[in-house]
């Protein structure tokens, strides 16, 4: 199979950065440099693939992914955005999610899960930024996130973790399938800009998670700056 090559637009030095702009910007070169990843196959999702969230919801998610996710909702668990200033409120919640498991995935957690979370700085470019997504219990206790960061017409998945006690026991995770539709839909409506959203490499991880990235849309695909 052709992999195709994805050419894409950082924003880099506009006259809207602000001295938070280069960490984020190194991170994401990190995958776009062709002259250092050559042939390195990332797992993104093509925005222009679907007509809006909707449209992504039925296509990407099989029948029993959806009739699972909306029992899930119908259950009590909710998913949405939180702002720099929540997310620095609820620290412990996010703690008690990293710690929640010592092994996934097959392999021993990286020990930075363990150590107690900072408080994140509120990023005022409106080109490159963090944003993160959680889900909710029905008794309001923050279970899973993912963290996205936004650069250009580029959005990188950096986490997507939920609390092991919750993901053994909703439905196999159905809510974290959840967490990635209330992403894509927040990107639809709020950041239209966006045209593609990566999350690692393609062919890394278990077949678990290689079933996964499949199942939330993600394809394979080279990019350059």
């Amino acid at each position: 199979m052709d992999i195709p090559y994805i050419q894409i637009g950082l924003h880099f030095n506009t006259d809207q950065c602000t001295e938070t702009c280069p960490p984020l910007l190194e991170y994401v070169e990190g995958y776009v440099n062709p002259d250092k990843n050559d042939g390195i196959v990332l797992a993104v999702m093509p925005m222009n693939d679907y007509a809006n969230a909707e449209d992504f919801f039925m296509r990407a998610f099989g029948k029993n992914m959806r009739y699972q996710y909306r029992q899930v909702e119908k259950d009590g668990y909710s998913c949405r955005p939180l702002s720099v200033t929540e997310r620095n409120n609820r620290l412990n919640e996010l703690y008690a999610i990293n710690t929640s498991a010592s092994e996934r995935q097959g392999g021993a957690m990286n020990e930075t899960y363990f150590e107690y979370p900072k408080p994140m700085d509120q990023e005022k470019c409106p080109y490159h930024f963090h944003k993160v997504y959680g889900v909710f219990s029905p008794d309001n206790i923050w279970i899973g996130y993912l963290d996205l960061l936004l650069a250009g017409n580029w959005a990188a998945t950096i986490h997507i973790l939920g609390h092991q006690a919750y993901l053994d026991s909703c439905k196999k995770g159905s809510y974290m399938v959840g967490l990635w539709f209330c992403m894509v839909t927040d990107i639809f409506i709020n950041h239209p800009s966006v045209k593609f959203i990566q999350y690692h490499m393609m062919n890394v991880g278990n077949p678990g998670l290689q079933e996964w990235k499949k199942r939330v849309g993600l394809q394979p695909a080279l990019i350059i700056p």
